[in-house]
């Protein structure tokens, strides 16, 4: 028997590695595209905690080679229960799916996991239920890890994923006022849809090509932007292909008068990163 772990599975956090686990040792993946929440969340809903190549890229990285993406649009929002049952079944690779308790599906939202049990069982496949997740007494949802990035407790956002916050984006030639001022940037413009923690510095891993390496950042959501200075990077790297990991929040934006001023704000940030990296 095959199973396949069944979701929209954006932020790969804990709660849906227990969904995945659940489907055995060579588990498949069916995941959508876009988000369901992206169309339906409304403007409570806080952008997208993994873009799809970061989704993809991390399923990849817990061993897990068989994802197969379903487009997810108006059409497929107002398929029927039985109808979405019956293309999961066309799949034709998986015996069965898991989902989490939560998961709902088909026109209005009307499927449940009960719904999906029922429809299934008559396709002749199965379907297993995973309860939730709990992380030292505080439940494991994807609402709560945005709501704590946006408060800059990367900490608590990082237990509740399992692993450090981080984004990926292109590098892009920015004013070069860093530089002037003597901590030149790599300014990673990241996707749209990404959701960057509340704007302000931040202590963070930076890894550029093969390279990972101790860096301070500063972010500004409002423009899709990661300004990140690693002390013992050289060249420019417009064009290349960047990620970075938030480890700890530092500080937020703070009123600057001169260009002296700012240049030790960052002196400043960059000495508390190295230290916060020390233990790392």
């Amino acid at each position: 028997m095959r199973l396949a772990a069944l979701g929209a599975f954006d932020g790969i956090h804990r709660g849906h590695m227990k969904v995945i686990r659940a489907a055995g040792p060579d588990p498949g993946i069916v995941c959508f595209e876009p988000v369901p929440r992206q169309m339906f969340g409304g403007l409570a809903w806080r952008k997208r905690l993994t873009t799809p190549a970061e989704r993809y890229e991390l399923l990849r990285g817990n061993g897990i080679s068989s994802i197969i993406t379903l487009p997810f649009d108006g059409i497929t929002a107002a398929t029927t229960p039985q109808d979405f049952s019956g293309s999961l079944a066309e799949i034709g690779l998986f015996s069965g799916f898991v989902v989490g308790y939560d998961f709902r599906f088909g026109s209005d939202a009307s499927g449940t996991t009960a719904t999906l049990k029922r429809e299934l069982e008559v396709l002749g496949l199965s379907t297993f239920v995973v309860e939730p997740e709990d992380f030292q007494g505080m439940p494991v949802k994807s609402g709560r890890i945005r709501e704590f990035l946006l408060e800059g407790d990367l900490s608590s956002a990082s237990d509740l994923l399992g692993r450090v916050y981080g984004a990926t984006g292109v590098v892009s030639r920015g004013r070069g006022f860093g530089r002037t001022l003597g901590f030149p940037t790599l300014n990673i413009r990241v996707p749209e849809s990404k959701l960057l923690p509340l704007q302000g510095s931040y202590a963070t891993f930076a890894r550029v090509g093969s390279k990972k390496l101790k860096a301070v950042a500063f972010v500004v959501p409002r423009r899709n932007l990661v300004e990140v200075h690693v002390p013992s990077l050289e060249g420019d790297h417009y064009g290349a292909v960047a990620s970075v990991e938030f480890v700890s929040f530092i500080r937020e934006p703070a009123k600057v008068d001169s260009e002296e001023m700012l240049r030790k704000l960052i002196k400043n940030d960059l000495e508390r990163s190295m230290e916060v990296l020390k233990e790392w």
